[in-house]
C-alpha cells in the first residue's frame, strides 16, 4: 500500500508503564496493510496544539476491527501532546512508510531483542513471525533500566512467544542488560543458526552488532531510530552512515531505505 495521508479520530489513550502510553485510532481501511518494522507521521490538526513538525513513530499493533496502537514515551512537548490526546480527537495520520523486516525462509529460530521503546516492531513482528506457513521459535527479549518503565504485554502477544525481560536496576526479571540475557540464557539454547531482529537505543544494539559479528546467524535486521521531519525523503534529516569499503562516507535515508537494515551494514560508532 501508498502511504497517504489521512485524519484519524483517537478512540483512546491508555497508560502502559511510567511515562508510557499507548494511542489508539481507527483505520479501517488501512489497518490491515502495515508490516512489521513500518512506520507513521503523526501531527495534530491545524490549529489544535503548538506542535508543528510531524513525529516518527513505529506502529505498535494493528487490531481485527482495523484500530491502530501507537506506544510512546511522554519525555518531550510533542509526546506529552499525544498524552493529553481524548477519544473523539482528530489527528494527521502519514503512512504506512519506510521497509518493514525482511521474511528469512527456512529459519527455525527468531531472536527479537528489543530495548525500551524500540518494542513496538518488534511486537509487531513477532505475532507476524508465527502467522508463516512453518513458523519458527520466537524469544522476544525485552530491556528497561528500570523496572517502572516495563510495558505488561500479558494478552497483547500471541501465544508461543517466549517473552523473556531484563532491567537494569533488577526489579523486573533478569537484572542486568538485555545483551547480558542474550548471551547468558538464549544463545545457549540456539541448536540451529537464528536470524536475529532488534530496535532500541544506539548503543544497545551497536553493543548486539559486536556480540553478533563472531557468532553464526541467518539474518541481522535493525530498526532504526532517527529524527524526521518528513518521513519520504525530502528533509534529508534521518541520514544513516553504513560501512563503506571507500574513504568516501556512505549515507541512506532511515525514512526511504529503512528504517529496517542489514545490522551488520550499519556503522554503529
Amino acid at each position: 500500500m501508498n502511504p497517504a495521508f489521512s485524519s484519524v479520530e483517537i478512540t483512546g489513550v491508555r497508560t502502559a508503564a511510567a511515562d508510557t502510553h499507548v494511542l489508539t485510532y481507527s483505520d479501517e481501511t488501512g489497518a490491515a496493510s502495515i508490516l512489521p518494522g513500518q512506520f507513521c507521521m503523526l501531527s495534530p490538526s491545524p490549529g489544535a496544539s503548538s506542535v508543528y513538525l510531524p513525529r516518527p513513530f513505529s506502529y505498535f499493533r494493528t487490531l481485527e476491527d482495523g484500530r491502530v496502537e501507537i506506544l510512546f514515551r511522554a519525555l518531550g512537548r510533542g509526546t506529552r501532546w499525544m498524552a493529553g490526546l481524548k477519544p473523539g480527537d482528530r489527528v494527521g495520520v502519514f503512512g504506512p512508510l519506510g521497509r518493514p523486516f525482511q521474511a528469512v525462509d527456512g529459519i527455525s529460530h527468531a531472536i527479537l531483542v528489543a530495548g525500551g521503546v524500540g518494542l513496538p516492531p518488534l511486537a509487531m513482528l513477532a505475532g507476524w513471525l508465527l502467522k508463516q506457513k512453518n513458523p519458527p521459535a520466537v524469544d522476544l527479549l525485552y530491556g528497561e533500566t528500570l523496572g517502572r518503565r516495563v510495558i505488561d504485554m500479558e494478552g497483547m502477544l500471541p501465544p508461543g512467544v517466549r517473552l523473556r525481560v531484563a532491567t537494569e536496576d533488577g526489579s523486573k526479571g533478569y537484572h542486568g542488560r538485555v545483551t547480558d540475557l542474550l548471551l547468558k540464557e538464549v544463545w545457549p539454547g540456539a541448536a540451529a543458526p537464528p536470524a536475529v531482529f532488534t530496535c532500541g537505543p544506539r548503543a544497545m544494539m551497536a553493543a548486539l552488532a559486536d556480540i553478533l559479528r563472531t557468532r553464526e546467524v541467518r539474518s541481522f535486521q535493525a530498526s532504526l531510530e532517527e529524527n524526521m521531519a518528513c518521513g519520504n525523503g525530502i528533509c534529508m534529516g534521518c541520514a544513516v552512515e553504513l560501512a563503506s569499503d571507500g574513504d568516501q562516507p556512505y549515507f541512506k535515508l532511515c525514512c526511504k531505505d529503512g528504517p529496517v537494515f542489514n545490522g551488520f551494514e550499519v556503522k554503529w560508532r
